[in-house]
């Protein structure tokens, strides 16, 4: 009997010590495979993620970099480009005062001379003034004044046009007498008839008032003589002479 209970002891050892020894190899072999695959698989995610973020966060800082570089060259043309418009713009503020000081010189070329030819002229006939004054224009030709020159040889040459239509300058009562004597007053005859008859174009004409009859208003300049030099105006209608007066 006490054979038999020291057996059953060490059965009841020997069962047990099976059993941890299963529980260690289990524990050993099971759960230690599982975690460090799990454990390495997290690692490798996250060293990933941290390079991700490294690279974007060198990426940032680069295209900052660049940003500032670009700002900073943007920033240094602007700087370039004031400096040079304010001395572009000073230089044309000195153009602009030299210009105006030369301005005022140049309206002063001729004054004097005009002045003179001026007078003198007063007591020449119109020829010799036209002279005096083409020379003046020939001399300063760029004057300020050098439109007042052409003014008075323009009004010379019309004085002069003046005098050569009053040497053929009629009383009234001839050239009334000079137009029945072609009969104009009864027959249709052309301008170049009329014209020629009286000796030469009129200084202006006109129609008439009528809108029937073709009418005409023709006007010689100091072509009647008649205790001084007075317009003669003569009147058509269809080519046939109406009347001839004299301006008042």
């Amino acid at each position: 009997m006490k054979l038999f209970l020291i057996f059953l002891f060490f059965l009841f050892c020997s069962c047990k010590q099976e059993n941890t020894d299963k529980d260690l190899s289990a524990g050993t072999e099971s759960v230690p495979s599982i975690a460090l695959t799990e454990h390495e698989r997290i690692v490798s995610d996250l060293e990933a993620k941290v390079s991700d973020l490294q690279n974007i966060l060198n990426r940032a800082s680069e295209e900052k970099e660049a940003e500032k570089i670009r700002t900073g060259n943007i920033i240094e043309n602007l700087e370039i480009e004031i400096i040079t418009l304010n001395e572009t713009l000073n230089q044309f503020r000195a153009e602009i005062a030299k210009s105006k000081g030369s301005l005022r010189e140049i309206k002063k070329i001729g004054t004097k001379e005009y002045k003179d030819i001026f007078e003198s002229a007063k007591g020449l006939d119109h020829d010799k003034a036209i002279l005096l004054y083409e020379n003046f224009l020939e001399q300063f030709p760029d004057s300020p004044i050098s439109s007042k020159a052409r003014a008075r040889i323009k009004y010379h040459n019309s004085e002069i046009k003046i005098i050569e239509n009053r040497s053929g300058a009629r009383t009234l009562r001839v050239w009334e007498t000079k137009l029945k004597g072609e009969g104009m007053y009864v027959r249709k005859v052309s301008e170049d008839s009329l014209f020629q008859v009286i000796g030469r174009e009129p200084d202006s004409s006109k129609r008439g008032s009528s809108s029937e009859y073709k009418e005409r208003i023709y006007k010689w300049r100091d072509y009647v003589l008649d205790g001084g030099y007075h317009d003669m105006i003569i009147e058509t209608t269809d080519g046939i002479v109406d009347r001839v007066y004299r301006s008042e």
